[in-house]
This record gives C-alpha cells, sequence and structure tokens, in this order.
C-alpha cells in the first residue's frame, strides 16, 4: 500500500466547494415545496406574474453523502500521462450518451470548481481513482461521456471539495479541432505561444488566449529511457514547440480553475 500525501489545494479552493455546495443546498430547500407549470413558472408565483418571473431555477442534484475513496493507491492509482490500465478503464460507468466538446472552462456539462456532490448526482457511480503528478497523488474520478473517457481531479473526497481538472483523456477535441493525438503545431496554430509547465517529469503547457485550457505534451518513446526527466522539462523552452522531438503530440486536454495553488 502507498501512503497518501496531502494534494497542496488552497482554501480557496475549498472556499469555492463549500460556497458552491450550500448554494445548492439552498436552492433545493427553495424549490421542495414548488410545483413548475408547463410555463416555467412555480406554484408560488403571484397572479399576473408573466410566465418565468420570479421562477426558482431547479438545482442540480447532489449527493451529500460522499463513498469513500479506496485506500490503496497503487490498485487504482493513475499516472501523470492519465493512462488507465485496461481493467480500470473497463470499469469506467457512463455519465451520457453526448461526447462533449472541450472549452477552458468546461468540458460538456461538466465544469472546474463544480461540487463533487453535484457531480455524484448527476453521475452516481463515477469510478474513483488516485491521480499521481508531481510527487504525489490527488483524488480523482473517471467517467464516459459518449465516446470520451473523462479524468477528473478533485480537491478533496468530501461532499464540499470540487473539481478541480477535467482531463479528456481520449475521445474528445475543443471546437478548434485540438485533441489527444493532435500535433503541437496544430496546438499552436490554434492557441497562439505557450507558456509552460513543468512537472517533475512532464510538461504542460498554457496559452494565455485560453485561460484555463492545459495541453498536456507527449512525444515518441515518452515513459522510457530516451530521455531523462531533465530532458523532458527542457522541452518546453521558449515560445513554440520547436525543442520538443519530431513526432510530439498532445498527450490530454484538460479545463481546470485558474489561479489555483
Amino acid at each position: 500500500m502507498v501512503s497518501v500525501r496531502p494534494n497542496g489545494i488552497g482554501a480557496a479552493v475549498r472556499a469555492v466547494g463549500r460556497a458552491a455546495l450550500g448554494a445548492a443546498l439552498l436552492a433545493a430547500g427553495a424549490c421542495s415545496g414548488a410545483k413548475r407549470d408547463d410555463s416555467g413558472a412555480t406554484s408560488g408565483t403571484p397572479p399576473g406574474t408573466p410566465p418565468g418571473a420570479g421562477a426558482t431555477p431547479t438545482p442540480s442534484p447532489y449527493v451529500a453523502d460522499i463513498p469513500p475513496w479506496p485506500a490503496d493507491t497503487t490498485a487504482v492509482g493513475v499516472d501523470q500521462d492519465g493512462r488507465l490500465r485496461s481493467e480500470l478503464a473497463a470499469a469506467v460507468p457512463s455519465c451520457g450518451g453526448e461526447t462533449p466538446v472541450v472549452a477552458q472552462d468546461s468540458v460538456g456539462p461538466l465544469f472546474p470548481g463544480m461540487p463533487i456532490a453535484n457531480l455524484f448526482g448527476r453521475c452516481p457511480h463515477p469510478l474513483q481513482l488516485w491521480h499521481r503528478g508531481n510527487g504525489q497523488y490527488t483524488p480523482a474520478l473517471a467517467v464516459t461521456l459518449g465516446n470520451a473517457l473523462l479524468l477528473m481531479d478533485a480537491s478533496g473526497t468530501m461532499a464540499d471539495a470540487v473539481i478541480i481538472r477535467i482531463t479528456a483523456v481520449s475521445g474528445a477535441r475543443t471546437s478548434e479541432g485540438i485533441g489527444p493525438g493532435s500535433p503541437l503545431a496544430d496546438v499552436q496554430r490554434a492557441y497562439g505561444a505557450p507558456t509552460w509547465r513543468r512537472d517533475q517529469c512532464a510538461v504542460d503547457a498554457l496559452f494565455d488566449s485560453r485561460p484555463g485550457l492545459v495541453v498536456h505534451t507527449t512525444f515518441p518513446d515518452n515513459g522510457s529511457d530516451a530521455y531523462t526527466c531533465e530532458d523532458i522539462r527542457r522541452f518546453g523552452t521558449g515560445s513554440d514547440f520547436s525543442h520538443f522531438p519530431r513526432g510530439a503530440t498532445v498527450g490530454w486536454i484538460a479545463a481546470e480553475l485558474v489561479d489555483v495553488n
């Protein structure tokens, strides 16, 4: 068994989660006795109110009792590249039949900042995992939407934790057509010059034109002894992808919370 280190998400993320969950709970209480007619108005709307005016939005479903995460990080661990072993990939449940578009602030109906209480309400049985990155494990969840396999990192394991990153491991692309397997030259044409985020043994590209969008790079022989971690970090240099080996591509693409330490 591998011990789990704290994931380092700051108080700001936890505050976002508590506020979002509290809002959902308050909305749920406000709607508990109201019925919606075909016009969109609730049964408590005063006479003469135009249809839809004053109607209380239906809150997203939520589940406050979150199942515990597996204690063994090795058995349900996912590496930095988001690769799920075949037995884990086969166990990922479907959360819908429509393949989503990856945007800088959402992936289909899911979005960074979404409380995991609401995620469990929408997708009752996501596969609970541990995602290893930068030398530590983060609680994660996996679902499929249409042809897309999505891996979601969370700020914690309680109901007020939030989704901090939604990664399209496969099957989903941005509106510009960028997704896993896309050449890095296509990425630069779509989003402009990258800035770099270096992990212990990986490089992600970020873009001023799309805050929140993250491109994880991969290349032939990635994961082998062909390159040291120092080599890999040096690939992310300058204002383009020219230092990467020939054949380098997008490993995964993700939407994440912005300015979270």
